[in-house]
């Protein structure tokens, strides 16, 4: 079986980080909404400058609730909506004293929103999925006015790798055989350019089989030699197990995140069954059955 080697790069699904929803403007939340510090040790209660009691027609979905688009006001789950929220918190600190700067709050706090995302959905291995973790803030305006809050979501992604609406809930949908239900099937391969979400019943030529944990965000980068290492042992094994044998017609390739992705809290390398030509169906147990076309 041809083993192929796909460039370093951010994940797919760390791509989706860059079409974050950032709010313009909204109130604050109250103050028992705010993320438990000891799981999150980046955030505080609202600084003295914010006043918790602030009542508003608007107010911030809490967890559980959902968001449409830019608007932080939580929409019934059973609507139409782009996020689904996972955990609440406040930004104290050093990065309460000014607007933080993007790279800043993702680094801070976007890998335990992933974790919540674990949690949230049923299993830690999403990254296989087109449902991603997701981070909301308070804009310049609500900023301005003593607000601190964020929001860590989940959101099912569309091909241009942004949150797309649905419609209810994705609380445990990962859990049993959810992974492939949500399976992250890509038209472009893998090995040549970032994959790129597609229904796994539409013509595609890989579809994500296993993640592979290398670290935590505060450990350093793996080297190239080290990813490599550990993705043609486990990637090879996965690949073989999701097919249900060894085929020559189906390559196994792996990606793995920089090191901007890492700190984020990618700390993983995907492995991908890829195949020459684009399929219409799954690749999975498939065994010495043709290829869906």
């Amino acid at each position: 079986m041809a083993t192929l080697l796909a460039t370093v790069t951010v994940a797919s699904c760390a791509a989706q980080i860059e079409g974050t929803a950032t709010p313009q403007a909204t109130v604050p939340t109250d103050s028992h909404n705010a993320a438990d510090p000891s799981e999150k040790p980046a955030t505080t209660e609202p600084p003295e400058s914010a006043d918790p009691d602030r009542v508003s027609d608007t107010v911030v979905a809490d967890p559980g609730e959902c968001v449409n688009g830019n608007e932080p006001t939580p929409v019934d789950c059973e609507e139409p909506h782009t996020v689904e929220i996972t955990a609440s918190g406040t930004f104290g600190g050093a990065l309460a004293d000014g607007p933080p700067n993007r790279d800043e709050i993702f680094e801070t706090v976007f890998p335990s929103c992933r974790e919540e995302a674990a949690r949230y959905l049923g299993s830690d291995e999403y990254d296989l999925t087109t449902l991603s973790a997701w981070l909301l803030w308070a804009g310049e305006d609500a900023w301005a006015r003593g607000e601190r809050w964020y929001r860590c979501g989940v959101a099912e992604l569309d091909d241009t790798n942004e949150a797309k609406q649905r419609t209810g809930s994705v609380r445990g949908a990962l859990k049993g055989d959810g992974v492939h239900e949500y399976r992250f099937c890509s038209l472009p391969a893998p090995s040549k350019q970032p994959p790129v979400p597609t229904p796994c019943d539409q013509p595609h030529r890989a579809e994500a089989v296993a993640v592979v944990s290398m670290g935590e965000p505060t450990d350093p980068l793996p080297s190239e030699e080290e990813f490599v290492a550990a993705a043609k042992r486990e990637c090879e094994k996965a690949v073989v197990e999701y097919l249900g044998t060894k085929r020559r017609d189906v390559s196994v390739t792996w990606r793995w995140p920089d090191e901007v992705a890492w700190k984020r809290g990618f700390n993983n390398f995907t492995c991908y069954a890829q195949t020459d030509e684009p399929i219409t169906g799954t690749l999975r147990d498939i065994e010495a059955d043709p290829l869906p076309q």
